[in-house]
């Protein structure tokens, strides 16, 4: 019998950086904001604003780093001026690859935050 480390404790679905809306693309016509998962360590705010701004003009962008590490945390939230240009992005992109990783785009009817960074 081997005995293994058991999984942390951790609630999956918590998400303390961004809130994420789960209700689906069609009921959310006004949405601007796009949720961008499962990006790789690499991934800067320049290479976001590259590629997503082929879908229209991008507003604000929200990249939550490591601390210490300065790399980026997985994911991003990105508001497009109009949500025209948010659902070709969610649309086009979700399921796209980015530096190598398939990554997920959601809508999100929820602004992006707006806290410092400083400590």
């Amino acid at each position: 019998m081997s005995r293994g480390r058991s999984p942390s404790p951790r609630n999956a679905n918590r998400d303390t950086d961004m809130d994420i809306d789960s209700t689906s693309p069609a009921e959310k016509p006004n949405a601007k904001v796009v949720v961008v998962t499962n990006l790789t360590r690499n991934v800067v705010e320049s290479h976001l604003k590259t590629i997503f701004a082929f879908y229209g003009p991008i507003t604000k962008i929200d990249l939550p780093i490591f601390g210490k590490s300065g790399q980026n945390r997985g994911k991003a939230a990105l508001e497009f001026a109009d949500s025209s240009s948010a659902h070709k992005a969610a649309s086009h992109m979700d399921g796209g690859q980015l530096d190598g990783f398939i990554v997920k785009v959601e809508l999100s009817d929820l602004p992006i935050r707006s806290v410092s960074r400083s400590p």
